[in-house]
């Protein structure tokens, strides 16, 4: 039986097709039971190596062996694209990021983390929760990624609290989406049950990363004030760069965290 089952979507609200990736638990065949989720981003690099890191982030290992805590759990990976990925990521575009999607030769520059976001909510959670054996309630319902990823990890786990309970940022690129970010958040209420992991390396470009270090400062400070920080769980990873390798190593305390009781 296979343990990832892949399925291409046309989302309404995107108008284009996507590609999901179903990381079934190892047991999911020989139990009944149903099974916490977690939607992911970047779903391409989640069991097969990226292009630009010859990494993945090992997900079924991790999944595997932290099943004695979690009781299992399904991953759903949607693929981005590499034209829209930046878009369908943000609620918010910066200068440096409409001059990248203008070279990509984007028509239409806009942020679509909204219509990303009822793609997500509104389309592929009911065929999910139809079609496998989920815990449909958002105790159970976790979202994560990586970079743009965990930007988008942010805006939609806060703006969905219905729907999610904790959220996994790993290396967000906060200096695409701040302003428009913060704005967001200035005007949301968040739960003080909510969770939040959120992490970043000490050479995400290759050097100490004085920029991103900063900003998730920035970030930590400001989301301590929204909710309790024993709801928080910030990392520094001393010498971690900007790739899989690094968000694989982590992954497993981002889980382990979700599942605290």
């Amino acid at each position: 039986m296979e343990r990832v089952i892949i399925k291409d979507l046309f989302s309404l609200n995107l108008k284009r097709n996507k590609r999901v990736r179903i990381i079934l638990p190892k047991d999911y065949y020989k139990e009944e039971k149903r099974y916490p989720i977690l939607y992911m981003h970047d779903g391409q690099n989640l069991v097969d190596p990226s292009p630009f890191s010859n990494h993945s982030w090992e997900v079924m290992n991790t999944i595997d062996n932290t099943e004695d805590i979690t009781g299992g759990l399904i991953i759903v990976g949607v693929d981005s694209d590499d034209k829209y990925r930046i878009m369908e990521y943000s609620n918010y575009l910066n200068n440096s990021a409409i001059k990248t999607l203008k070279r990509n030769k984007v028509s239409l520059i806009k942020p679509e983390g909204d219509e990303y976001g009822k793609f997500l909510v509104e389309e592929l959670k009911p065929i999910i929760d139809q079609n496998f054996r989920t815990l449909k309630d958002k105790v159970h319902t976790f979202t994560a990624g990586s970079s743009c990823g965990g930007n988008i990890s942010i805006y939609l786990g806060i703006k969905y609290q219905e729907i999610f309970s904790c959220i996994g940022a790993f290396s967000p690129a906060y200096y695409i989406v701040k302003e428009g970010l913060y704005e967001f958040l200035d005007k949301t209420i968040i739960d003080e049950d909510f969770r939040i992991y959120h992490d970043m390396g000490t050479k995400e470009n290759g050097v100490f990363s004085k920029i991103y270090f900063n900003e998730q400062k920035v970030f930590h400070n400001y989301i301590t004030k929204k909710i309790p920080e024993k709801n928080i769980m910030q990392v520094i990873d001393e010498g971690a760069t900007h790739s899989e390798i690094y968000w694989a190593k982590r992954f497993k305390d981002f889980l382990l965290f979700c599942f605290k009781k």
